[in-house]
């Protein structure tokens, strides 16, 4: 048996490249969308000539539209008992095609050629017995060989170049509109947005575990992972209409995607616990989501509030230990941030979360003195937790003796929280001084 892989990717990178500065959410999308299409196309045209493992193609996968979704992933896998040399010729003269039917579609044959030297176009194709040598996965062995060539990026976009813009104008239109930064953050309330970036935990174990022994089992995987973005309410309606944000990207197990603060009774919090729910449904309770989040004035550059959540998302899997992890950074228009990192199953996250969430729908409240009543007493605050089930509340009782009445259930919930987490060094102190600064200043207090 023979196989085939192939990568458009790094498709982040690539897709950056289009936004040449801007900071429009149709552009990055249209630059997603595109990608999208071009490997739905490619498995369109040699579905009947290989046997493809990876992304799932059966079903409506290949034949329903998804013009408002970026949906598959840059890369297949794909076998086959053809030669070498015949599944070369075959698969050279399949990605011809696909690129002149791409410019068929937005009635330009002379953007052919554009296409072609503007994407990254790599491929391997190996034998069974030549990729075991470099792993027993068969499905490792090729992700490995891909991720180098990746690294050869030879993709450059030139300023000139249009064919995103055509893309844009062509299948991104009224009916199909794509939000603006401006409709996702309250620009006129509280001018910040959430950038949300998703990616798997324990895919390669699960990997590992279904495909060591039969390639073909990577299917079942596969459908699982469509399932998880097509099911029931997908994750498109979920992102734009539930939570009146934006879904950029899904494919594989990545997500990008835009969402508000705060829309109506919903957080970018319920955003995540709605994703995180999701993906254990659909594709297993022995694998998890990671997120990173950046919640980002609405004028900063796109491209750099991007990158800054997908170097949170890395931070979250940092950690070889703990999975589903939210690795959470706020950057003010000043220049001031604060972050931190949490794991979403323990009881710090839960109550973290209620927290922010009551603050943010205005079920609680907070003085607005509290982050200077609480760096006024650090050290009495770290001297107390240095004894052993010793609580804070007493000492709370007196730095908020005169708190107003509407905000003691507020102050309530922080000591519990502090009781809690249990604070013992001024590093300690410091990350829950940022995670209460993320509160306050996502209420809109000035810290």
């Amino acid at each position: 048996m023979n196989y085939i892989a192939y990568t458009i990717g790094p498709i982040y990178d690539t897709i950056f490249d289009t936004l040449n500065g801007d900071n429009k959410t149709k552009k990055l999308k249209a630059g997603s969308y595109y990608f999208s299409l071009f490997i739905k196309t490619l498995l369109k045209n040699i579905k009947n000539d290989f046997d493809i493992l990876v992304p799932y193609t059966n079903g409506e996968a290949l034949t329903k539209e998804y013009k408002t979704m970026g949906l598959f992933h840059d890369k297949f896998i794909a076998q086959s008992d053809k030669l070498k040399n015949e599944i070369a010729n075959l698969f050279s003269k399949k990605v011809e095609l696909t690129f002149k039917e791409l410019a068929q579609i937005i009635q330009d044959d002379s953007i052919t050629y554009e296409l072609m030297s503007n994407m990254t176009n790599h491929h391997i194709i190996a034998s069974d017995s030549e990729l075991k040598a470099i792993d027993e996965n068969i499905i490792f062995a090729l992700n490995k060989i891909l991720d180098s060539k990746e690294l050869q990026r030879p993709f450059t976009l030139k300023k000139e170049t249009n064919w995103i813009e055509k893309y844009q104008e062509k299948i991104l239109k009224d009916g199909n509109r794509v939000k603006t930064i401006e409709d996702i953050s309250d620009k006129l309330g509280f001018p910040y947005y959430a950038v949300i970036t998703a990616d798997g935990d324990k895919m390669g174990a699960k990997i590992q575990k279904e495909a060591t022994q039969n390639p073909e089992n990577i299917k079942k995987l596969s459908e699982k992972l469509y399932n998880f973005f097509t099911q029931d309410e997908d994750i498109y309606s979920i992102t734009n209409k539930q939570f009146g944000g934006e879904l950029i990207y899904a494919g594989g197990d990545d997500i990008l995607a835009f969402v508000p603060v705060k829309n109506g009774e919903k957080t970018f919090l319920d955003y995540i616990k709605v994703l995180d729910e999701r993906f254990k449904k659909y594709v297993g309770e022995d694998v998890s989501l990671s997120f990173g989040v950046n919640i980002a004035y609405y004028k900063y550059p796109l491209r750099n509030a991007i990158q800054s959540a997908f170097e949170l998302l890395y931070a979250a899997k940092a950690d070889k230990n703990t999975k589903n992890r939210l690795s959470l950074k706020i950057t003010k228009h000043s220049g001031q941030w604060f972050s931190s990192t949490f794991a979403l199953k323990s009881q710090t996250y839960y109550m973290y979360s209620d927290l922010l969430k009551a603050i943010l729908k205005e079920t609680a409240t907070l003085p607005h003195s509290l982050h200077h009543s609480l760096k006024r007493y650090e050290e009495a605050i770290l001297a107390t937790f240095k004894n052993e089930n010793s609580s804070i509340k007493p000492l709370f009782n007196t730095i908020f003796n005169d708190a107003k009445e509407k905000n003691k259930d507020g102050i309530s919930q922080v000591q519990k929280y502090l009781d809690l987490v249990r604070p013992q060094t001024n590093n300690d102190f410091d990350r829950i001084f940022s995670e209460l600064s993320i509160i306050k200043f996502l209420r809109g207090d000035r810290i």
